[in-house]
């Protein structure tokens, strides 16, 4: 009966020894460096110079030191701008006073208009040195369009003890010939690798027991990975073009536009 077992033993252990080694696991390639890299492109428009109209009467010649109050009870003036309009007075040589006060001129601010016109168009700036994937870039993105915005102010210098118009002028610019930056976007050059998972899966099939067995003495190929280079995160960096960042451009438009008015006004 030992006999039995001990031949038993001997026969399962010859089996064993007789059975071929699989193929050894086959490990992940190394994946290749990726590249990336940023860069920059440009988006023009064409600016307008304001439109300023101004006219003055020779009914009365406005001297300096003369004085001055500000009406603006059919416009929202801000303190701001307020300040901002007697400061260029002052400039002018003229004295500002308080609303009430005895004074030889009335300056009536009749119109401080914004209202969204018309979006603006900027286009691609081709740069001298050809950027790598320039052309993608300008067959996606090849215009960008921004909000717009009208700014008007117009006023009146009245004489008071007569109340003969001494003076009028008005002024108007877009948002976009008053900012004048051109809009800077970037975007990423970026190298991906296209079939991981065709790699994964190839190795994955492959350290199967079954696969493992067929392949003895057999070379197999891993795939090699496959790259392509796509354009991401393109995002502007530079200059105003919603309408929450155009909005915040109006007190300086305001403020531009009436500097520029004032400044007409004949001092002698």
């Amino acid at each position: 009966m030992r006999l039995l077992v001990v031949l038993f033993f001997t026969l399962i252990s010859v089996g064993c020894a007789l059975k071929p080694e699989p193929a050894p696991l086959l490990s992940m390639p190394k994946k290749p460096s990726l590249q990336s890299q940023r860069f920059q492109v440009e988006y023009q428009t064409e600016h307008a110079a304001p439109k300023v109209k101004s006219v003055q009467l020779p009914a009365h010649v406005v001297s300096t030191h003369q004085t001055v109050v500000i009406v603006a009870d059919k416009t929202s003036v801000t303190d701001t701008l307020y300040a901002q309009l007697a400061e260029a007075l002052t400039a002018k040589q003229l004295k500002v006073v308080e609303e009430g006060a005895q004074a030889d001129y009335t300056l009536s601010i009749h119109q401080l208009d914004l209202e969204l016109i018309e979006d603006t168009e900027y286009q691609l700036v081709k740069p001298e040195k050809l950027l790598p994937l320039f052309d993608e870039v300008a067959k996606q993105f090849p215009v960008q369009k921004c909000a717009t915005i009208l700014g008007q102010v117009s006023m009146r210098l009245t004489h008071k003890k007569t109340g003969d118009v001494v003076w009028f002028a008005k002024s108007s610019i877009d948002s976009a010939s008053f900012h004048r930056e051109p809009l800077i976007y970037s975007f990423e050059q970026q190298q991906l690798i296209k079939n991981e998972l065709e790699v994964a899966s190839f190795v994955h099939e492959q350290n199967s027991e079954q696969a493992r067995m067929e392949r003895i003495n057999k070379e197999v190929t891993i795939p090699a990975y496959q790259t392509f280079t796509q354009v991401n995160a393109f995002k502007k960096e530079q200059g105003p073009c919603n309408r929450t960042e155009i909005s915040a451009l109006t007190p300086m438009m305001q403020y531009y536009l009436s500097s520029i008015l004032i400044d007409k006004i004949k001092v002698q």
